[in-house]
Order: C-alpha cells, then sequence, then structure tokens
C-alpha cells in the first residue's frame, strides 16, 4: 500500500544486509521451524545491539514514535506488575517468559540507530513465499498420506472403508503450527502480497498461485475465524487496488473461484461443513461433555468472566489466572476444559481475567492503536484487523506463535515507516515502483 523499497532507503551498510538477512531467517523459523525461533530473535537481538554500539553517537528513535510499540511494552510491564498478587509464581514466570516479545520488539525499535535500513519489504515477501511453501509441504504431505492409506486398503492391509479424507484439514494437514495460528499467517500473507506491491515483480501465473496457495491454505486449516478473515482481508486488498486493475480482475476472479471451492468444500466433507454446524448448535444450551470447538469456546469463555466478576480491577495476577480458570472448570463441571487445562480462549478476556480492567483496556489498546494508524497505513490496518478478529477467539499471546507473530510484524511495519515517511498515504496505497 505503499511504494517498495527505493534506492535511496535501500541497505547498503554490511550491518544492514546482515539484519535483514537475520530477519528474513526469523519469518522463516516462525512459519516452518518454531523450534528455532528464540535462538533467530536471540541473534537479531545480537546484532541489533552491535549497530547500536557502533553508532553509540548517532540520534535515537522517540518512543512516542510507534505508539503501538509502547503499547505492548506496557502491556508486558502490566503482566510484570501482576506478579506482586500471584501466588503461583512458577507458571508467572513461564508466562512472561512467552510473552517476552511484547517487550524484545518495542526495545529493538528504541535502540534502533535512525541511520541505519532494512529491506523490509523483502523480508516481508520472503514471509509471503514461506507461507505458500508450507501450504505446499503440507498439501504433498496430505496427498503421500492419503494415497498410502488408500493403498493400503486396497492390498487388503487396512479395512476397505473409504480413504480418511481428514489428512488434507486441521491439525493433519498443518504440520506446522496450530491450524488457526498458519490460517491467520497465510491471511497476513495474502495481504501483504498486495499491499507492500510485492506482486509488481511477478507475472499473472505466479500471482494466482501464490493468491490461489495461500486461499487454499486458509480454506483446509478449516479455522471458521480464518475464513472470515480471509474474506475481509480480500475486501481490503481490494479496496487498495482501486487504480490497479492489472492485479484487482484477477484477484477478484482468484475469490470467486475460491468462493466456489469453499462451497464444494461444504457439500463434499462433513469435516468442513461440520465446523458451520456447531457453530449453530453451539447457539442453545452448553454440553459440558461436548468436545467441539464452538460448545468448549462458550464454556471457557463462561468461566473467564466469572473470574473477570471476582477480581475485575486488578484480576487474579500473571501467575494465578490459569488455576482461576481451572477451578471455575471443575466446579461447572465442563470436562474437556479441565482436561485439557484450556485457556480463556479469547485475548481480551484472557487479559482481563489475569490483569483486570488495565489489562483488558492494554490489550484492547494495542488493537486501537494499529487501527488508528491503519487510516494511512494499510499494513496497519491489516495487523490490526488480524488481531483484532484472531484475539476475539484465541488467547494468541499466550503462545510463541502469537506472541513473535504480532511483536514482530509491528516492529518490521514501524520501521518500514521509520525508512521512507511517505509509506503514510492513505490514499494511493501503491504507488508504482519504476526502479524495478
Amino acid at each position: 500500500m505503499s511504494p517498495s523499497i527505493g534506492p535511496e532507503i535501500a541497505p547498503t551498510r554490511l550491518e544492514d544486509r546482515v539484519m535483514t538477512f537475520l530477519v528474513m531467517v526469523l519469518m522463516g523459523a516462525l512459519v516452518l521451524w518454531p523450534n528455532a525461533v528464540p535462538l533467530s530473535i536471540a541473534l537479531v537481538a545480537v546484532t541489533v545491539v552491535l549497530m547500536r554500539l557502533r553508532s553509540a553517537d548517532r540520534s535515537w528513535v522517540r518512543p512516542l514514535d510507534a505508539p503501538t510499540l509502547m503499547l505492548l511494552a506496557l502491556f508486558y510491564g502490566w503482566h510484570l506488575v501482576g506478579m506482586a498478587w500471584s501466588s503461583n509464581m512458577t507458571y508467572g514466570l513461564f508466562d512472561l517468559e512467552v510473552k517476552a516479545s511484547l517487550l524484545v520488539f518495542p526495545v529493538f525499535f528504541w535502540v534502533w540507530p535512525k541511520q541505519h535500513r532494512i529491506d523490509v519489504d523483502r523480508v516481508l515477501a520472503l514471509f509471503c513465499w514461506v507461507n505458500v511453501l508450507a501450504v505446499a509441504l503440507c498439501s504433498a504431505v496430505a496427498v503421500w498420506r492419503f494415497a498410502s492409506e488408500l493403498h493400503l486398503r486396497g492390498q487388503g492391509l487396512l479395512p476397505a472403508d473409504p480413504a480418511y479424507t481428514n489428512h488434507f484439514f486441521e491439525s493433519r494437514f498443518s504440520l506446522f503450527l496450530h491450524p488457526g495460528y498458519m490460517a491467520m499467517y497465510l491471511c497476513m500473507a495474502l495481504g501483504l502480497w498486495v499491499l507492500t506491491g510485492a506482486w509488481r515483480s511477478h507475472g499473472r501465473s505466479t500471482n494466482a498461485a501464490v493468491i490461489g496457495a495461500l486461499l487454499l491454505g486458509v480454506m483446509l486449516c478449516n479455522s471458521k475465524m480464518g475464513w472470515i478473515t480471509a474474506v475481509l482481508v480480500i475486501v481490503q486488498a481490494i479496496m487498495a487496488l482501486h487504480k490497479e486493475p492489472v492485479l484487482r480482475r484477477p484477484l477478484v476472479i482468484m475469490a470467486a473461484v475460491g468462493a466456489l471451492a469453499f462451497g464444494g468444500l461444504l457439500i463434499a466433507f462433513p469435516t468442513v461443513s461440520g465446523k458451520i454446524t456447531q457453530a449453530f448448535e453451539a447457539t442453545g444450551a452448553i454440553d459440558p461433555t461436548s468436545d467441539q470447538s464452538s460448545q468448549l469456546r462458550r464454556m471457557v469463555w463462561k468461566s473467564a468472566l466469572s473470574v473477570i466478576a471476582e477480581a475485575p480491577i486488578l484480576g487474579v495476577g500473571t501467575g494465578d489466572v490459569k488455576d482461576a480458570l481451572q477451578t471455575r472448570f471443575t466446579a461447572f463441571g465442563y470436562v474437556v476444559p479441565a482436561a485439557k487445562h484450556m485457556n480463556a480462549h479469547g485475548q481480551f478476556l484472557q487479559s482481563a481475567a489475569a490483569l483486570g480492567a488495565i489489562g483488558g483496556a492494554l490489550a484492547l489498546g494495542v488493537v486501537v492503536s494499529l487501527l488508528l494508524s491503519g487510516r494511512r497505513d494499510g499494513l496497519a490496518m491489516l495487523l490490526g484487523l488480524l488481531t483484532l478478529l484472531n484475539w476475539s477467539v484465541e488467547s494468541m499471546a499466550e503462545v510463541q506463535a502469537g506472541v513473535v507473530f504480532l511483536g514482530s510484524m509491528a516492529w518490521l511495519i514501524t520501521l518500514r515507516k521509520l525508512g521512507d515517511p511517505s509509506r503514510t498515504s492513505p490514499h494511493d496505497p501503491i504507488q508504482p515502483a519504476p526502479h524495478r
């Protein structure tokens, strides 16, 4: 939604090229190798510190220049304060470790030497390609598993039932991440592909393949919120392409084809249609023994609201929220949430239960800040939209896949604007890039 990085801000220093490479490694690890994410962040941290030490006499950025990052740091800081009224210190310290990226990435920005630049657009383009690769790998494995099972049934080594099509959906499809997080990453990649102008460097066939793969992945993750998010991201992308018929028409066509394909999946596969059925069934009375996702969310949301009612101002504490929820699950007779020690499956509820009204307000403030920035920056709007929707149904700040994603993307989007202030025009989100 802004011009691509031009020669005047392309990385020229060795440190800038090294940093660009390390952040690209982080993006790849985030999607394909989550266990390598902490090491990747550590390498980025060391490089940022070395860059600052070599530029000790240069100007520093102001925290107020990036309100979203400041709010992320305050959100983490309030979790630190919440340890004061926690009794379960073990879980509290674990929670602080998981959420550390909420502070780490703002610190990266605050100590960032302003004269340095990294190629943010190249990093974000890589994120898109890595997500396409993830879909390709997951699809290939699903086909292999399905074909192997079909062969074994044909040889009489397995019962002669229809082959297990669930290989193509949800956690059996999503090999690297929880399917809800994979769907969120795919939606982000879809938006980035359009809004950063990455599509300009490729022909129609490549653009169609990228968009098609990302949409296919979202459908096969079988996440209801993923489906909703994909629709809204496509709408945002089409609106951003109001002056770009070269991609707008193919995107509309791909969206229509995707809608038809999704309709076919709904008709052909009970795994997909069951998600819709469960959502409607969950509007009735809660079945405390149910293991359906929509019913489970109603159980944990009711439990979280009960915890909030007990301590509405300060919450039960950073370390005690899990135990408080577990107590409610047992008291209400919710079998599966108690057995799985589930969280609130909604970050706003989770934060309010743990840290009261202040915690809930800070969580909401992060999203509001992104959406307000989105008035002049389509990438901030994209990230704000994804965060709002997914934080409504998942406690995404409780796991690495959610925390690092939000922290790193907010940091990169901020660095992108720092490198080129013209990247904030709300009227012409995708401008020509004649140098490419």
